[in-house]
């Protein structure tokens, strides 16, 4: 089974190594950085900036110079800072290594992860639960929550009745918080964050990530909901604690220390995304006059190590905007297809046309494609190319020519 399971916060605390000189701002453009920073500080941090990436998009989030107030004194070593790696790099593959190389460049000295966040998106449970109908359920109290009995609730008050999407366990400073919400209406129409559609894409729970449909098994295609369960882990210390292990046995207090090396790769996320759901993501099925833990368990994830993949993104995507010259370029080979009886002219423009959509969905996809997979793309868009992509332009002149045969004009 392919799990959607990736990192979506990752901060950590660090010391700084300003032997030579203060990692500020000012160092990194030094050292050929685009650095964008904030006028202001934070409750904590005096300094605030983000690095940019070589497109300009947000690398990395630093927060540095602690206040000298006397309430911090004693509690933050002044040399601390707090680094973040940005949203979109956390669903990169090899996230945690991007993280850990900058570190290494610059003489951090890594003290603790401050601020973890787990996912793991899916459009049903593993054994077919609706998650919208379990929410439901779940509130009629025909299902009940083992550990983390603080919860709130978000959803619609309508006239039908109240639709809840969004339900969050865990007291305000707790250590581990989980959360259940419906992800596609978080990310709106159309979808804010394109990394994290490629990222659906790459896992098979879109099959289109321009029109976020998917094929059924007959052909038919629709647009899933996916949804997603995360844990944050807020860590005060070097270690922390996952009571029962993921094969269920209610034993021993097992203390896990919180450190990078437990994220650096797909089976460990795996392996800590099934331990914090078998602990925190944990329900019974209500039964009246019966102890909560006499009750037969609620499953819902059902992990197998050997066989579970995880795709994560291998560069991440540029926009899901076409360029002005290729939508023009759509319109008017939509248009003109439509009202041409020429089947060869329309045979090129229906060419050209999936060569648009292929080289948008590639743009989005985060994947680079070979050959090959370029073929099993374009049978995702429903359309089968007669020619490669490499010949796109050839496809534009054969368009060009018939157009000139038939005394039309297109460009």
């Amino acid at each position: 089974m392919n799990r959607c399971v990736n990192i979506d916060w990752l901060e950590v605390h660090c010391l700084e190594d300003n032997t030579h000189y203060p990692l500020n701002a000012e160092f990194f453009v030094q050292h050929g950085w685009q650095v964008r920073v904030r006028e202001y500080g934070t409750r904590i941090y005096n300094e605030m900036f983000t690095l940019l990436d070589n497109h300009d998009e947000p690398f990395l989030e630093i927060r540095r110079n602690p206040k000298s107030d006397s309430n911090l004194q004693g509690i933050l070593d002044p040399l601390s800072c707090h680094i973040r790696l940005t949203n979109r790099y956390c669903y990169m593959k090899n996230c945690v290594s991007i993280l850990r190389d900058f570190l290494a460049e610059y003489g951090y000295t890594f003290r603790r992860i401050f601020r973890i966040d787990i996912c793991n998106d899916f459009e049903r449970f593993d054994l077919g639960d609706d998650p919208q109908k379990f929410i439901t359920r779940y509130l009629r109290h025909k299902f009940a929550k083992i550990n983390q009995a603080r919860r709130t609730t978000h959803g619609e008050d309508r006239w039908d009745g109240c639709i809840d999407n969004s339900l969050k366990w865990g007291a305000a400073k707790s250590m581990v918080s989980t959360k259940l919400y419906n992800k596609t209406m978080e990310l709106g129409t159309p979808p804010k964050k394109e990394y994290i559609v490629a990222s659906w894409f790459a896992n098979g729970l879109i099959t289109n990530p321009l029109t976020m449909e998917k094929v059924r098994k007959d052909g038919t295609t629709y647009k899933p909901t996916i949804w997603r369960v995360e844990f944050s882990v807020q860590s005060g210390a070097a270690g922390w604690a996952i009571i029962e292990d993921c094969n269920g046995a209610k034993n021993k207090l097992k203390p896990i220390e919180n450190t990078l090396s437990c994220y650096d790769s797909d089976g460990k996320l795996l392996q800590m995304f099934a331990s914090l759901a078998h602990h925190y993501f944990h329900f019974k099925v209500y039964e009246a006059n019966k102890r909560k833990d006499r009750c037969r368990d609620k499953v819902l994830f059902k992990f197998d190590f050997d066989n579970d993949k995880i795709y994560h993104l291998e560069r991440l995507p540029g926009s899901s905007k076409p360029s002005t010259e290729d939508e023009r370029l759509r319109r008017l080979l939509e248009q003109f297809a439509a009202h041409h009886c020429n089947p060869d002219v329309v045979k090129a423009c229906n060419i050209i046309l999936d060569n648009l959509s292929a080289r948008l969905v590639r743009n989005l996809s985060g994947v680079d494609y070979n050959a090959e997979a370029i073929r099993e793309l374009q049978m995702i868009l429903s359309r089968r190319l007669t020619l490669p992509e490499e010949d796109f332009q050839v496809c534009v002149d054969t368009v060009r020519r018939l157009l000139a045969e038939t005394k039309d004009t297109l460009f």
